[in-house]
């Protein structure tokens, strides 16, 4: 598979796994280290890049990487709402989207981490 169409399938997975399979119990507690909701959260993407990874490389990498996937999304959504829930952003304001937007960035870019440390296009 070439880069861009994995890259296609991550964002797809991404779209999938933040905005139609996150639930409340998932975004209310993101800004608690730990809890619950966001660790369920973070655990669907996880899953679904280790099922997109399958399509490239090894169970074993798929896991790894769907591990690696796991603990980057956790601790950048935990980070996006601590500072969100303690610097008091007002909701929908321009400082909330440049928040959602970094965040949304990074994501992407955890896809590109992942796709550069399996040496696919390189």
């Amino acid at each position: 598979m070439e880069v861009l169409g994995l890259i296609s399938l991550l964002a797809f997975k991404h779209l999938l796994a933040d905005y139609f399979l996150q639930f409340p119990f998932m975004f209310k507690d993101k800004g608690v280290y730990g809890g619950k909701g966001g660790l369920a959260h973070s655990g669907v993407h996880g899953v679904f890049t280790f099922f997109v990874l399958t399509l490239v490389t090894s169970p074993f990498l798929a896991i790894l990487f769907g591990i690696l996937d796991s603990l980057l999304h956790y601790h950048i959504d935990f980070a996006k709402s601590y500072i969100r829930d303690n610097f008091k952003y007002p909701e929908y304001g321009n400082a909330y989207w440049m928040l959602h937007g970094t965040d949304q960035f990074l994501h992407m870019m955890t896809y590109v981490l992942i796709i550069l440390l399996l040496g696919i296009g390189v």
